[in-house]
């Protein structure tokens, strides 16, 4: 009679044997793919990778203007005369300066008196006269021509406003230029004329008032000329018209 040397395992070994068998293949299986997956990332070229297009948006940043401007189109201004709207500059006397006479002498021109009446009061003085108001003895470069508060003022000649101020001595001031010499009047009230103005002779451009530095004296106003920045005698150029 044989004996079977081999013994029938019992339930319980069978049992053990197959769960030590699942875990060794399922380690097996995870080392496997471990290694799949390390050797597939080493081996994956640029080109393989996916590209991710990435949208940023950016805030206070503004595109540079166009440096291209477009030109107008070129138009030649036309020529108009306008009165003057510059700053007078008061007129100097060149370095070498001529006698009154002289200067007089080289102005063609002649003048009307400036006030309905030819009552001078002080004439034109080179030399040093008494002004009582001042209390000094001074030179008198202009006319005084007599007259009541309020007489109308014209005139001497055509020419252009270029100056209306007040002059702490002199009063309230009308400059008018010509083509060869400028006027001052002065000592005046009422002012009908202003800047840019355009006069001609025997115009009204105001009305007499007082010289604040000759208020001594009897009323009047003042007029002065002026030929190349040099003062001249107002009285030489209104006779050469008589």
């Amino acid at each position: 009679m044989k004996f079977n040397n081999k013994r029938k395992r019992s339930t319980r070994e069978r049992v053990g044997f197959y769960t030590a068998l699942s875990i060794c293949m399922v380690a097996v299986g995870m080392a496997a793919y471990s290694t799949y997956s390390t050797l597939s990332k080493g081996s994956e070229t640029p080109s393989e990778r996916p590209t991710v297009a990435v949208e940023r948006v950016v805030t206070g940043v503004t595109e540079p203007e166009s440096t291209t401007a477009t030109q107008p189109p070129t138009t030649t201004p036309e020529t108009t005369t306008e009165p003057t709207t510059t700053e007078y500059v008061e007129e100097t006397a060149p370095a070498e300066t001529k006698s009154a006479l002289e200067t007089m002498l080289t102005v063609n021109t002649s003048l009307s008196f400036p006030l309905d009446n030819s009552n001078i009061i002080e004439p034109y003085s080179e030399t040093a006269v008494y002004n009582k108001t001042l209390n000094e003895w001074k030179a008198h470069t202009g006319v005084d021509f007599g007259c009541k508060n309020g007489a109308k003022v014209y005139s001497m000649g055509e020419g252009e406003v270029v100056k209306v101020y007040d002059d702490d001595l002199l009063g309230k001031t009308v400059v008018v230029k010509s083509a060869t010499y400028t006027a001052y009047y002065s000592g005046l009230g009422d002012v009908s004329v202003s800047r840019g103005s355009k006069v001609g002779t025997g115009e009204v451009i105001a009305t007499a008032a007082t010289v604040p530095c000759e208020s001594m004296a009897e009323n009047h106003i003042h007029i002065a000329i002026k030929v190349g920045g040099q003062y001249v005698d107002p009285l030489e150029l209104i006779r050469s018209n008589e």
